[in-house]
């Protein structure tokens, strides 16, 4: 039984694209020129005598059966695209199959002996999706036909019936339908009516619905709407949009929307994250705290791993980023959905994906099945969709060119989870007493904990600090004594009474907490641009048309890669052509260049200079081509060096505001003579280059060694014994300030007991 691969006729690939029609916008194009021709085969099941499991990459995953395309019969099955699943009244589970002409019913109750139903014939187009409310599927796709209406009454007895192609008042063609299984309402969003947006349909009469409001402020390519659980916004229904203008493509980002009433939609907020591409698709976690968003282009030029998004939506007024996940593959994330604390994500080339999520903001790696072998190319190919919430546990995944995988997932999810609560300490004391602090979560059923340690290395690999519990999940851990010179790595470790472990970051040691050491820091000089102190514009971008650099509070939307906002929320920074909505003023025809005024970095201590900086080079005719230059100089601009260069692709090439900071004795000798220049570039081809500048800092920072043997406080000198802790004792009592061993200064406490115990623990050398 081989798998083999139909070569496209001629005209394939130019059939598809005109089969889009008029449709094509966010990222189609790049989809339509990927296109492969289908591997086609027999249906594969468990037990038959010739291996297909082993042709997919897999962990923790066991394929149970696989049905190639060219096995749904009746419809145009060049490619696969969406998938989304069906129970009937009797318990029997249905995977429902996006192909490019129609849609095909299989029915998986028994995932090993899959059996196709039905097909049901549709426009031909390589985008279609479906899904279910009541008795009936509602299928969408970007050839036509409004919404195609089907009939599963009748499922169990193998038929389904076209009820009727239902458009209405020039509405024909949709990139993605939503529903909100709580309510049973029906929303199509990037349809060819109101500019793309969410559309209610009113499903009053299921089979001859209406349109009936939406909010269509901008084009949303996928959504989420469910009804909040908790907080002032309990019982709204509210619309969690991948969206923006242009297609998606300007200022794309998250809006939340109440949608409660449809004909009266409210925008609760609106946030853009780092890195953006093309907002593509968001879930909730099943608490509605957390938020996953999919970004479909920033994968192969923003960004070089696998990269999806976390964000804190429990206050839907007040969203934040809050980190990202990756599978440290470059393949694309396209589609996820969350069941039971684990994330499912079907990733192009690299298959789907499994996470556990028992720590929400740090999702880790747990399973995989790769349907597509031999790359994780950041291409349009492989895995679409995935649908996980069969009651079975039965798992389905929808591959473009090797049709439906029916999957059991095997790994165990991880029992405990240890995280970081807030953000730690970027400098540290070299006397120690720093406070870090960690989250641990157990799963229902899981050991106890039997110890939480911080791992310290500061030259002579990793020490272990006991971390005390503080009760609800939290330990907290004092950093140790170290040298002033020493790069200090830290890493968190729980361990279960089981001997099970976890460790944050989740790959340590290999990944660690960094640390730099100071007894202090001053701030030399600052400068949030609410005033001219002194910055010079120079280049050959002479206007703001052309980009030139503007101190200004900005006028722009976002909607072409410029800031919409400064950094640090003082109101002005500078930005390449303050210009406002759309309007074209970025870097054109050469460089401008923004150059600090005379700063002196000498003194006492390392002089670092931090500052947060915007640069988007991703659009117009020759996206990624340009760069966005640092450079420093120790005599007042004679000569410059090098500090950074972001671009012409990859992190930070995307918009959004980065931190970042260097130590001037890296690169000069400090001098009173220092200054620092930012340079944005448009000088190969036409393309949209937009910087931003803010929140300029020179600083400080000094670094005392403390005594070798801090905790050696009696005779005998040279030893540690009971001796050292009674005098220790007599100085706490009497709050003399050698007593005073960590934050916060001026108090006594439970901290410094803490911080006593490690020096003593430590030993004398």
């Amino acid at each position: 039984m081989d798998v083999t691969r139909i070569a496209p006729g001629a005209g394939f690939v130019l059939g598809l694209i005109l089969s889009a029609g008029l449709a094509l916008g966010d990222e189609d194009l790049r989809k339509l020129t990927s296109v492969e021709p289908p591997v086609t085969g027999e249906i594969w099941r468990l037990g038959d005598p010739t291996p297909r499991s082993g042709l997919f990459d897999a962990s923790g995953i066991t394929l149970l059966s696989h049905i190639p395309l060219n096995n749904f019969t009746g419809v145009n099955r060049a490619s696969g695209n969406d998938c989304w699943g069906y129970v009937s009244p009797s318990g029997r589970e249905y995977a429902i199959m996006g192909l490019e002409g129609g849609f095909g019913f299989v029915e998986i109750t028994n995932p090993t002996n899959p059996q196709i139903i039905a097909t049901i014939p549709g426009p031909s187009s390589l985008w279609h999706d479906v899904k279910v409310v009541g008795q009936y599927a509602y299928g969408v796709s970007e050839g036509g036909s409004g919404i195609q209406i089907m009939d599963l009454s009748n499922i169990d007895n193998g038929q389904v019936t076209l009820v009727r192609n239902w458009t209405s008042g020039g509405y024909s063609t949709t990139h993605n339908i939503v529903t909100n299984e709580a309510t049973g309402s029906l929303w199509v969003v990037g349809a060819n009516i109101g500019n793309g947006g969410l559309i209610h349909i009113n499903l009053a009469n299921p089979t001859l619905p209406t349109i009936d409001g939406g909010w269509t402020d901008m084009y949303v390519h996928d959504a989420q709407v469910a009804t909040k659980n908790t907080g002032p916004f309990a019982g709204r229904e509210l619309a969690y949009c991948a969206s923006g203008f242009s297609g998606g493509f300007s200022q794309t980002g998250l809006r939340i929307v109440d949608v409660t009433n449809p004909n009266n939609p409210q925008v609760l907020s609106t946030l853009f994250y780092p890195n953006a591409g093309y907002s593509h698709q968001v879930w909730l976690s099943e608490d509605q705290k957390y938020l996953y968003l999919n970004d479909e282009l920033d994968e192969g030029s923003i960004v070089s791993v696998t990269t999806t998004r976390v964000i804190n939506v429990e206050d839907p007024a007040n969203p934040f980023f809050v980190g990202t996940f990756t599978t440290g593959l470059p393949a694309i994330d396209h589609n996820l959905y969350v069941k039971d604390g684990l994330i499912f994500q079907a990733n192009y080339r690299s298959g789907l994906r499994v996470f556990d999520a028992l720590d929400p903001e740090n999702p880790t790696p747990l399973a995989y099945f790769d349907t597509y072998p031999g790359s994780d190319a950041a291409e349009f190919n492989g895995a679409w969709s995935n649908y996980p919430f069969f009651p079975s546990g039965t798992i389905i995944v929808s591959d473009i060119e090797r049709g439906l995988f029916v999957l059991r997932l095997d790994a165990e999810p991880t029992p405990v989870a240890i995280s970081l609560e807030g953000d730690a300490p970027a400098i540290i004391d070299p006397a120690g007493g720093e406070p870090l602090t960690a989250r641990v979560t157990l799963r229902a059923g899981s050991s106890p904990v039997s110890a939480v340690e911080l791992l310290v290395d500061s030259g002579s690999g990793f020490q272990p600090v006991p971390a005390s519990d503080l009760g609800d999940g939290t330990y907290e851990a004092l950093t140790p004594v170290v040298p002033c010179d020493a790069d200090v790595r830290a890493y968190f470790r729980v361990t279960l009474g089981s001997g099970e472990q976890a460790t944050y970051p989740a790959n340590a040691p290999a990944e660690t907490l960094s640390f730099t050491v100071a007894s202090s820091q001053t701030t030399a000089f600052a400068d949030n641009f609410q005033s001219n102190t002194g910055w010079t514009v120079s280049g050959n971008a002479t206007s703001a048309a052309s980009g030139r650099w503007e101190r200004a509070i900005p006028a722009g939307d976002g909607s072409r890669g410029d800031p919409p906002n400064d950094s640090d929320g003082s109101g002005f920074c500078y930005v390449t052509g303050n210009g406002g909505p759309g309007s074209n003023t970025d870097v054109d025809g050469g460089n401008t260049i923004l150059t600090s005024p005379t700063l002196d970095t000498t003194g006492a201590g390392d002089a670092y200079i931090s500052y947060d900086r915007w640069y988007n080079n991703s659009a117009g005719a020759a996206p990624n081509e340009d760069v966005f230059t640092v450079q420093i100089s120790p005599n007042n601009g004679s000569s410059w060096v090098t500090v950074e260069v972001v671009g012409p692709s990859g992190p930070g090439t995307g918009g959004g505001w980065i931190s970042a900071s260097f130590r001037v004795a890296d690169y000069i000798a400090p001098s009173t003579t220092t200054r620092v220049r930012f340079i944005a570039d448009d000088a190969i081809n036409g393309s949209v280059v937009e910087a931003g500048v803010d929140a300029f800092a020179v600083t400080r920072l000094e670094c005392e060694d403390v005594v070798a043997c801090q905790a050696d406080l009696a005779e005998p000198f040279g030893s540690l014994n009971i001796f050292d802790i009674q005098a220790f004792i007599g100085l706490y009592n009497a709050q003399d300030p050698s007593a005073d061993l960590a934050a916060p200064f001026g108090q006594f406490n439970i901290f410094d007991l803490q911080a006593f115990i490690n020096l003593y623990n430590q030993g004398c050398p």
